[in-house]
């Protein structure tokens, strides 16, 4: 097992370059909102059984067209895994319907009593426990959407969104809801793997957003932050923030 303080910088610059890498390979907003578009309309008109029903929504579709391939790629040239190496490293949600790319679901079996969703004050939260308030007091099956597990040295969850609401407040609120979220898988204690789950063992979480919004306010969103605090995101959470825009070197992908 890899040794997370000595593997750090390493990771960082891992991520820093899978960043540029799907920054390179992703069409920039225009284009991807206009392919993601089609591609869920043609899955929510697909009637077979087998269809990718990730690809019916916008973040899961985002997903399957430009990262799970590209991720796969950029494996195998940064980390020089064969392609069973890189598709065993990666986890998907959508692994059975990319089995080329993915290997299995990040998803963590087991019952516990937090959730990821900000703004429940205390008493909301006994009310839950307590079982009055109508929702389940346990959270079951966290899954992320992606994760790399061994063989890559560099074990992550990702919490992945795809963001198109220009509002600078709805960016705002999004950018914190995803890094909190990020943080919230990464501290869920681990799990060793078992014959029907992977283990949950992750050292980093990496919120993978792509701004499709025609103005950047994600982005924007991030960048005007105290440059403190996004370093500490990752020096003292362990989160890497990775806000796509895409490159029009890529719009013909």
């Amino acid at each position: 097992m890899v040794d997370a303080v000595t593997s750090k910088p390493d990771a960082y610059r891992f991520l820093s370059r899978l960043e540029a890498h799907l920054n390179a390979t992703t069409p920039p907003a225009e284009v991807v909102r206009a392919k993601l578009a089609d591609t869920v309309a043609r899955a929510k008109a697909a009637a077979r059984r087998t269809a990718d029903r990730r690809s019916s929504f916008a973040e899961g579709a985002f997903l399957n067209t430009y990262v799970l391939g590209s991720i796969h790629t950029f494996l195998t040239s940064e980390l020089r895994f064969s392609s069973d190496d890189a598709r065993r490293a990666l986890l998907s949600e959508s692994y059975r319907a990319h089995s080329k790319f993915a290997s299995a679901s990040p998803v963590r079996p087991g019952a516990h009593p937090f959730r990821k969703v900000i703004g429940a004050s205390a008493r909301e939260v006994i009310e839950i426990w307590r079982g009055r308030s109508g929702v389940n007091p346990l959270a079951r099956n966290s899954c992320p959407d992606l994760a790399l597990r061994a063989p890559s040295p560099y074990r992550t969850v990702f919490e992945a969104k795809y963001h198109t609401n220009p509002s600078a407040t709805s960016a705002e609120a999004e950018l914190a809801k995803n890094i909190y979220q990020a943080f919230f898988y990464l501290a869920l204690p681990r799990l060793p793997a078992t014959t029907k789950h992977s283990a949950w063992d992750y050292e980093f979480a990496c919120v993978l957003a792509y701004d499709a919004t025609p103005d950047g306010s994600l982005l924007q969103a991030w960048k005007s932050l105290r440059d403190s605090v996004k370093a500490a995101c990752w020096s003292g959470a362990n989160v890497y923030v990775m806000i796509l825009r895409g490159s029009s070197d890529a719009a013909s992908v």
